[in-house]
């Protein structure tokens, strides 16, 4: 796939509209911070507690 050709040819072709959401996707998924250590905690508090059920 030629991203930079379909890219410059017009910012309303559907081509370039699609890569646009998909490079959104996949910052959003890259930009997502880790999980914090409160969080992980908690994961392993509730794993924890539905194992022993």
């Amino acid at each position: 796939m030629d991203y930079e050709k379909d890219l410059e040819l017009c910012e309303y072709n559907p081509v370039s509209l699609a890569y646009e959401a998909e490079i959104r996707e996949l910052a959003k998924a890259i930009e997502k911070p880790a999980m914090s250590f409160f969080e992980r905690l908690m994961k392993k508090i509730i794993v924890a507690n539905l194992t022993q059920a």
